[in-house]
């Protein structure tokens, strides 16, 4: 028997769209369970009570809610975003999005990039996340532990998804909350005092 995924993606929403405009438009293709939002990156992710609904709400050419256009696509399932995704450890301060982005690029088609940064300083906390759409890339940029980024040596690593941490007994931070994937992924990354 095939999964099918309750759970939709909508991208692109806008600050007017809370959760009950939301249940509003998707209770039109089913029961919705719940509906989570995330104003500061424009993403919400809506879960159907039957997974068949959030089907024929895929099955819609487009979906326009308060006179705006966004886009409406199924969720990851979080065990297969692991396999896709990396640490990147050791960064340069300095270093903007799009330099990381445009770096790990070369290895394939990149779904996000991020570069962590300290809420109130803004500053870049030397590390930061690659999800590639295929795990192939990932395995590719993992074939080297170390890259050279910006003149700088940086650590690569696959990411654990918490619930594999867990069940091998591991349940310490570093961890990362993705609020995209709406999961936590833990991080072993031990830096080497005058390796950077």
């Amino acid at each position: 028997m095939e999964f099918v995924n309750p759970k939709l993606v909508i991208n692109g929403i806008s600050t007017e769209m809370d959760e009950r405009i939301l249940i509003r438009h998707f209770n039109a293709y089913g029961k919705i369970k719940h509906v989570v939002v995330y104003f500061s990156i424009a993403i919400a992710f809506v879960t159907f009570v039957d997974p068949s609904k959030a089907q024929i709400a895929l099955q819609q050419q487009q979906h326009i809610i308060l006179g705006r256009k966004v886009e409406v696509r199924p969720a990851k399932p979080k065990a297969e975003i692991g396999k896709r995704k990396i640490f990147v450890g050791g960064l340069p301060r300095s270093i903007t999005n799009e330099e990381f982005k445009g770096y790990f690029e070369k290895f394939g088609s990149i779904v996000d990039a991020v570069v962590i940064h300290d809420k109130e300083t803004k500053r870049s906390r030397g590390f930061g996340f690659v999800t590639y759409e295929a795990e192939e890339s990932a395995n590719l940029v993992l074939r080297t532990n170390f890259h050279l980024l910006n003149n700088k040596r940086v650590e690569v690593k696959k990411v654990t998804p918490r619930q594999e941490m867990v069940a091998s007994g591991f349940e310490f931070p570093p961890y990362y909350y993705d609020p995209y994937y709406q999961t936590y992924f833990y991080v072993v990354w031990v830096p080497i005092p005058g390796f950077y």
